[in-house]
């Protein structure tokens, strides 16, 4: 609503107005300073406003976004704290570590056997190379970076020289060591140009603080390591030029679903909330507002008193004394739509971190006929991809200098393959076998292939279904 003024229709005369006429400035023409006649009104706009209730041009504007860095990766005490604190946080970056090294690996050659292969698992397990490899994993993914370096006995003194394989002698290997970007590593400005080097472009050198066995405690030495030592772990990859500028790491996987996860945490406490006013009782007493308002002290304490002793006296069986002229209602709270409301939060979480609700959560398939395959199925395959790109390099580069330490040669067939992640039933594994034998069998009866040939296919189907292991 706004006041509207009209023009006067005098004409308007430049010797009427009530302003003081400044000197002309013959120097500076243009910035002569012009009058306003008292006789031109302006048009004016009234309105109103109030910040409190959002109205008006105080009003946010609820229908807009904006990406902004967040700085989550930076703030790595923060992360540590989401980490310990926040369950959906922990499985997000707990679950694909675990999942990608739980079926572990399978490594063949002709020219080691059996007896060979169980000397390496040995020498595995005794330095726990596989839950190392994990946890580099897991906190790459947390902080966006970390480390695992390779101990080799006897280069404690050369560590900032190039690892080779030859110099690498038996019983040498003495496992991981893992370290976060919370341990103070520093990457070198130089880097890898050797294009045959699988670290082409990344830093040559790696400077950390290594805690070593002094007299009086520990001591903390500024350490450098060669890239050929290392074993690295990023978290989610960044375009060049920004991981470049984070001195070549990724970012935290929860920088992705950071914001899913505080919805998702702000509605469940919310509900929360309104566990506590699912029933409210209102006491409608004579005079309250006036004596609230304009009761001395006296009054007040008097009032209080009353309340109190209303509510003491109240039993167990439900009754209430109160004053004839008094009243009680029960309000109660209806909480219809509520779960549904949290669960599209969880699906928003669960999206966002590319992992099903039904294993984020715990929770089973929802809807009739539903049994969540489709999504673990597609789950299991992000993690056969994560696989190749994340834990492949990492055992391509340490296997060779674990293989020096327990046979002191390495295979020049040496291959290296990921066992199935996703478990099937004893049910479906025993019809798979059948089929794939069945196949197999099939084709040899028709004089396609020849025995040595059948017996080939059968070990290597063996691999999916876990038969024909003995078969030399």
């Amino acid at each position: 609503m706004g006041k509207q003024f009209r023009k006067s229709r005098k004409p308007y005369n430049p010797e009427d107005s009530v302003f003081e006429k400044p000197p002309l400035n013959t120097e500076t023409p243009r910035q002569n300073i012009r009058t306003i006649p008292a006789q031109i009104v302006l048009m004016a706009n009234d309105g109103f406003s109030n910040t409190v209730a959002g109205l008006g041009e105080a009003s946010l504007k609820m229908a807009s976004s904006s990406f902004v860095r967040s700085g989550l990766t930076e703030r790595r005490e923060e992360l540590t704290v989401i980490y310990r604190e926040c369950a959906i946080a922990k499985r997000i970056i707990d679950m694909p570590s675990e999942e990608m090294t739980r079926s572990w690996y399978t490594l063949s050659s002709a020219k080691i056997d059996e007896t060979d292969l169980n000397l390496l698992r040995t020498l595995e397990a005794k330095h726990s190379v596989k839950q190392e490899i994990t946890n580099g994993i897991r906190w790459g993914r947390l902080f966006g970076g970390s480390i695992a370096v390779m101990v080799i006995n006897g280069d404690e003194e050369r560590m900032d020289q190039p690892l080779k394989l030859k110099e690498v002698r038996p019983g040498s290997f003495k496992g991981l060591y893992v370290m976060d970007l919370t341990q103070g590593i520093t990457p070198s400005i130089e880097l890898e140009d050797d294009l045959d080097d699988p670290d082409y472009g990344l830093p040559k050198y790696y400077d950390v603080e290594m805690e070593t066995a002094g007299e009086n405690g520990p001591v903390y030495r500024q350490v450098r390591i060669h890239h050929s030592r290392v074993l690295r772990f990023i978290g989610r990859e960044l375009p060049h030029s920004e991981m470049v500028r984070n001195s070549y790491w990724g970012a935290s996987e929860l920088e992705h679903p950071w914001d899913e996860i505080r919805r998702y945490l702000s509605t469940c406490e919310n509900i929360g909330q309104l566990v506590f006013m699912a029933n409210i009782i209102t006491l409608k007493m004579g005079n309250f507002g006036s004596d609230l308002a304009y009761g001395s002290d006296r009054v007040m304490e008097n009032l209080e008193q009353t309340v109190k002793q209303e509510n003491r006296l109240r039993t167990s069986y439900g009754v209430q004394v109160m004053s004839a002229d008094d009243s009680m209602e029960n309000h109660p709270y209806n909480f219809g739509g509520i779960a549904e409301v949290k669960e599209s939060f969880m699906l928003d979480v669960a999206g966002a971190a590319e992992i099903p609700a039904t294993i984020l959560f715990g929770r089973s398939p929802q809807g009739m006929n539903a049994t969540g395959e489709a999504d673990i199925r597609i789950y299991y395959d992000k993690i056969g991809q994560q696989q190749e790109r994340v834990l492949r390099p990492v055992l391509e580069k340490l296997l060779p200098v674990m293989a020096m330490s327990c046979w002191g040669f390495v295979p020049d067939d040496m291959r290296i393959s990921f066992n199935p992640v996703m478990t099937i039933s004893p049910v479906e594994k025993a019809d798979l076998s059948m089929k794939a034998t069945q196949e197999v069998l099939e084709v040899y009866k028709s004089g396609l292939i020849t025995k040595e040939q059948a017996i080939r296919e059968l070990i290597a189907r063996g691999c999916m279904t876990g038969n024909w292991g003995n078969i030399a």
